[in-house]
């Protein structure tokens, strides 16, 4: 892809590097690698990043050049490439989204380097002369649901840099065990890992870890079974955090034998054997065509059952 833009009064008489981080939003070390690869152009012509832009100048950077440039760096010298499908719920010449099952980790680890969906997406993707892996959102092995990976760099820098026009919103189904009593709530408490444990379990802090923000309203009691169905709403993104928001509510997810074992709950996965969590929705604006996005993975059928 190029990253086109034509200056305007308000940059008359500033430097290229100023204009392509203030109103490109590209990072200095983004701009550091597409400087050496010679892909910044004005007027037609290849620019030193300290160029004075005057009025009306177009800025071009050639971002299929530099991609091609890296062919070196191909991401099967990291890890394999997996020719598996792929349930792929949106996909442009920027972004690629997935619906991700379960038992099976979003990349590659050191007791992993195969079964994992960045595997896969990387042989797709290197279809498409893409060789490069950038994930936007990660989920737990066990937790199915909705993955975005960006097709080159500079799409994931948006994500960070854009942020706040972006608004990635994502919303979860959790179930978890006992009724909860209220139909809806916000859990606003910090969350840090657990000391003493070799496990990778987290817990609510009072004054250290990071802050964390959960919505949930409950869509259905089932008191036979005795478990609730919630709608989650997440506003931060901390690891385990609608889990451990959870079990400060006084509740665990069906199927997590990991907090279980824990908290010495007995039973929890009688009715589903992985931690019942699906990322099913997804709502942001789209970083390049600034267009509204709404994407839904369908619930997969061992938490279907039960919802």
């Amino acid at each position: 892809m190029n990253i086109k833009y034509i200056a305007t009064q308000n940059d008359n008489g500033k430097k290229l590097k100023d204009i392509l981080k203030k109103r490109l939003y590209i990072s200095s070390e983004l701009l550091k690698k597409i400087k050496y690869a010679n892909c910044i152009f004005v007027n037609d012509k290849n620019t030193y990043t300290n160029y004075i832009v005057r009025y009306n100048d177009t800025i071009l950077v050639d971002l299929d050049n530099y991609i091609k440039s890296k062919k070196d760096l191909k991401f099967e010298d990291k890890f394999e490439l997996v020719d598996a499908p792929l349930d792929i719920l949106y996909e442009d010449d920027y972004l690629l989204i997935v619906n991700k099952p379960a038992n099976m980790p979003t990349h590659p680890s050191s007791d992993n380097y195969t079964n994992t969906l960045s595997n896969i997406v990387a042989n797709y993707l290197k279809k498409q002369g893409i060789y490069n892996i950038h994930i936007i959102t990660r989920l737990d092995k066990n937790t199915t649901g909705i993955c975005i990976f960006a097709k080159n760099e500079y799409i994931q820098e948006l994500f960070v840099k854009k942020k706040n026009i972006i608004n990635l919103q994502k919303e979860y189904i959790a179930i978890v065990n006992g009724i909860v009593s209220l139909d809806n709530g916000i859990i606003e408490k910090n969350i840090a890992r657990m000391d003493n444990t070799i496990l990778l379990r987290h817990c609510v802090t009072n004054d250290t870890g990071d802050y964390a923000k959960t919505e949930y309203n409950v869509l259905k009691r089932n008191t036979n079974l005795n478990y609730t169905v919630l709608n989650v709403i997440l506003h931060t993104g901390r690891t385990h955090q609608i889990r451990v928001h959870m079990i400060d509510l006084g509740h665990i997810l069906l199927g997590d034998t990991l907090y279980a074992q824990h908290y010495n709950i007995s039973n929890i996965d009688t009715l589903i054997k992985r931690q019942a969590l699906h990322a099913r929705k997804i709502t942001l604006i789209h970083p390049i065509t600034e267009q509204k996005l709404i994407i839904e993975a369908p619930i997969p059928d061992d938490m279907k059952k039960l919802v």
